[in-house]
């Protein structure tokens, strides 16, 4: 017996398609598209044919093609991990080439192979069209300046429809051929988005992100002086002059309204970008312990671990802040400390922490001892999160019985038929999504975790994940589908988390994705990196158009986190810049058992390395964050107070004179960080005015470059003249 497999939007993944997938998924009016089909087993079927219904043409017959070097062409491409997790070798792909019908009307198909034959799949033509009654769905909101440029008007919109209804809309912008563009949320590829075609759309892209993000926000910069936000949450299209130069496109999803609203602002970017982030925000501002040094890696899975880090970094006279503890769980619940013994509750119940104990030879034999260890020496403690529920393929008593209340309390996301959805990404594939949106689940959900704050005392979470939402039909509580909520997705569970976390104890969240409105609960950091010179400096970028899209309280894993450890020169780089960078932290992925520790803390980095200069130097940083930690209070507040960001990259300012990664630190500190090896000097810009040497206390006169050493224990780094420290 033999299986056919046509799903035309397969797992909608946002850049992968599946082999059993149309090709494209939603084709244009008269558009030729591929119909993607598997059989299984592999050799079951010698031919198979597609069936073709259009109105108005007689039904046609058409013989699929084998392809028989489609799994080579894959495993070769771009999509090859992805098929890797994804799809079986077991089996044979074909594919028939057909066009899509006339706008308005219905194709219909089916496929048919050795007497077996599917369900029929329908197919409407759809084009753009200009439509001048749906102008007034088109809503611009502008907000005054005291000056700036007014957002250009639009030379055209366009609707994309079936003729039923209008599913898409788009604009076409005039632009000057140097105009620049920024922001679109945390972008790794460039700082000047012109050229490109940025998608926003939420996305978990493991290392070399390129032009996709974890973080999108639908807010565009332009260096002609003028910001636009769209205000929504579904997929869009920014087309930056790749297209043509002398205009910028948007393309974006509208719901049942048919309606999209944009906000427009005037003036120069600061004012822009404190605008944009006051009406998306404000932006909520961190307790002050935040920005001392952040201490974590994922090896560190044991109570005895995360002490002996501790106790090493005090001994070498570095200071922690925050300990991150990944690897603390049982990896099951996710919100119960490994190798603790308990008796199972009703699913509904919340545990206490007098409701366990900790063996003497388990991985936490006191985590509460711990957590008070802690912060006798001044350390706050994060533990990790992710929002699924898992699927376990060994029995575990509370997860079955919070798996069994789940389901009798109609919780989760669901899908079209009010099945529980299952998550189709990799990580954590098929496990349920906690439907955020549903406050009965929220607090059912949070409640599980209540006591890591009340008893044990943790000062917040480590909100990972958040991207694994890809189902355009799934249903949430509150009456909204998966293609609204999808890039919406992490900024409500992130958001959730913080105000629990702060309601209790003042506790924070740390997260690695979000969209519009994500710095109402901060902290960020730029997820998953290799430790190279490349990613260190896409990671600048994240960062800086992370803060121009309204997201300041940032940080990434300085020297990288994943893959071979950065050299002593690479590692001492980074660290300078996040010296002078919202959250400092270091972080590594997790390493087998029985290999050598990759650890990223300054002590390992030297053994591994065989540099002695790494402890130091590393020392040294850790005293010059402390001097300045007075001054980035005071910025942060008034980050918070006015919506202007906390990095702020010189070339938004100054696209033909500063370097690419310059950048002011708060209002008064001006850091050039060093990206390429071997570097002994440093050519920087400096703005108009007095500016000082932060190391020499030298004295220049801006509004040119200058050349300064730039030795390995410190990075070109410059103070206005009269700034307090």
């Amino acid at each position: 017996m033999l299986d056919i497999l046509h799903t035309p939007y397969g797992h909608e993944h946002p850049y992968e398609q599946l082999p059993e997938e149309r090709f494209p998924r939603q084709p244009l009016a008269g558009q030729v598209f591929m119909v993607g089909i598997v059989i299984r087993p592999s050799g079951a079927a010698a031919e198979v044919f597609v069936h073709i219904e259009n109105a108005g043409v007689p039904p046609v017959v058409i013989r699929a093609v084998q392809q028989l070097d489609w799994q080579q062409k894959q495993e070769d491409g771009v999509g090859a991990e992805f098929l890797e997790r994804m799809v079986r070798i077991d089996q044979d792909v074909w594919h028939a080439q057909m066009s899509a019908p006339p706008y308005g009307q219905t194709l219909t198909y089916w496929i048919e192979a050795e007497g077996v034959i599917t369900p029929r799949y329908t197919v409407r033509g759809e084009t753009w069209i200009t439509d001048e009654t749906a102008v007034t769905n088109l809503q611009i909101h502008p907000h005054d300046s005291t000056a700036g440029t007014a957002f250009p008007i639009p030379t055209q919109v366009e609707w994309l429809s079936d003729g039923t209804r209008k599913r898409r809309v788009r604009l076409t912008v005039p632009c000057a051929p140097d105009e620049q563009f920024f922001g679109l949320g945390e972008r790794f590829n460039a700082l000047n988005q012109r050229g490109n075609r940025i998608d926003v759309r939420v996305y978990e892209q493991y290392k070399n992100q390129g032009q996709r993000t974890y973080l999108p926000i639908p807010f565009l910069l332009s260096s002609a002086g003028y910001g636009v936000w769209v205000e929504s949450s579904r997929w869009m299209q920014f087309d930056l002059a790749a297209s043509a130069e002398d205009c910028w496109r948007l393309e974006a999803d509208v719901g049942a309204d048919e309606a999209l609203s944009l906000h427009t602002f005037a003036g120069d970017p600061l004012d822009i970008i404190a605008q944009f982030t006051q009406i998306t925000g404000p932006a909520a501002l961190p307790p002050e312990w935040v920005f001392g040094l952040w201490m974590s890696s994922n090896e560190w899975n044991s109570q005895a671990r995360v002490e002996q880090e501790v106790r090493t970094s005090l001994e070498h006279g570095i200071q922690p802040a925050v300990v991150v503890i990944e690897a603390w769980s049982d990896e099951t619940t996710f919100y119960i400390w490994n190798d603790a013994e308990y008796a199972a509750k009703e699913g509904a119940e919340a545990f206490h922490y007098s409701d366990f104990t900790f063996p003497p030879d388990g991985k936490w034999t006191n985590p509460k001892g711990m957590v008070d260890w802690l912060h006798s020496l001044g350390i706050k403690v994060l533990l990790w999160q992710i929002p699924a529920l898992k699927v376990i393929t060994q029995p575990h008593a509370q997860h079955q019985a919070d798996h069994d209340h789940f389901v009798e309390s109609g919780f989760g996301v669901r899908d079209a038929d009010q099945r529980l959805h299952k998550i189709r990404p990799f990580w954590f594939r098929d496990g349920y999504l906690w439907d955020v949106t549903r406050p009965a689940e929220r607090e059912w959900w949070l409640n599980k975790r209540a006591y890591l704050l009340d008893d044990v005392g943790i000062d917040g979470f480590k909100t990972d994940g958040g991207e694994h939402l890809w189902g355009t039909d799934t249903r949430f509580a509150d009456g909204r589908r998966g293609d609204e909520v999808w890039n919406e997705y992490p900024q409500k569970y992130a958001a959730a988390y913080y105000d629990f976390a702060h309601s209790k104890r003042g506790g924070i969240t740390f997260s690695r994705a979000g969209t519009t409105g994500s710095q109402r609960a901060p902290l960020h950091w730029a997820g998953d990196e290799n430790s190279t010179w490349d990613a260190f400096r896409h990671s600048i970028y994240a960062g800086f158009n992370a803060a121009i899209s309204g997201i300041p309280f940032w940080g990434w894993d300085f020297g990288g986190f994943s893959g071979e450890p950065p050299t002593a020169e690479l590692y001492l780089r980074a660290l300078a810049m996040a010296t002078f960078c919202p959250v400092l932290q270091y972080h590594s992925e997790y390493n087998p058992p029985g290999k050598p520790s990759r650890d990223r803390t300054p002590w390992n980095i030297a053994k591994l390395s065989g540099d002695a200069r790494v402890v130091p130097i590393f020392k040294a940083f850790m005293g010059v964050r402390e001097r300045i930690l007075p001054y980035l209070w005071r910025e942060a507040q008034h980050t918070a107070a006015t919506g202007e960001p906390l990095m702020r990259p010189l070339q938004v300012w100054y696209p033909h004179q500063a370097g690419a990664f310059q950048y002011l630190f708060g209002r008064d500190l001006l850091a050039c960080p060093v990206t390429e090896p071997d570097t002994v000097a440093l050519t920087c810009f400096l703005p108009a005015g007095e500016w000082r040497d932060f190391w020499t206390g030298e004295s220049f006169t801006g509004g040119g470059e200058v050349v300064v050493p730039a030795p390995l224990d410190r990075i070109p780094v410059f103070m206005r003249a009269g700034a307090a420290l």
